[in-house]
């Protein structure tokens, strides 16, 4: 077996961290993707879905932001979920080139019933390796090292 090349003891360390965060990362969304196609819904669905349901209504640009998008994709996600009537989009009252998005009550009804299952699946996969300590920790970790982008 070829031996591994060193960068340097703290470097290799943070090589090392970096890649089991991508790769739990990958196999919980891998999970979360299944989970949601079963439910006719994408992630990217999902987040801007969540989003209504939680934060009320928001601006396109917000959503953009809040669900780590592109502007391109933004616009086929939107229209995707417009056309299923899960969503509504509004021109902004205080400044008409803002297109606003809203949540219908059939979209509601959806994350209504299919997020606490959500909730229990996520809390599921990380209790099979971390107890709710190292979970705290993981959260203010991550939360420090996304500050310090």
């Amino acid at each position: 077996m070829k031996r591994v090349q060193s960068y340097g003891k703290h470097e290799d360390i943070v090589l090392r961290a970096h890649i089991e965060l991508s790769r739990s990362l990958i196999k919980i969304r891998a999970k979360e993707i299944v989970w949601l196609s079963e439910r006719d819904l994408t992630l990217p669905q999902f987040g801007i879905l969540e989003s209504l349901y939680h934060l009320g209504k928001l601006s396109v640009g917000q959503i953009t932001k809040l669900t780590l998008s592109t502007p391109g994709n933004m616009t086929v996600i939107v229209k995707n979920l417009q056309s299923k009537g899960l969503i509504r989009i509004l021109t902004s009252e205080e400044d008409r080139r803002i297109k606003m998005l809203e949540i219908t009550d059939e979209g509601s009804e959806i994350i209504k019933s299919i997020f606490p299952t959500h909730v229990e699946n996520l809390t599921g996969w990380y209790d099979k390796a971390l107890n709710e300590e190292e979970v705290q920790t993981l959260s203010r970790l991550l939360r420090k090292l996304e500050k310090a982008q």
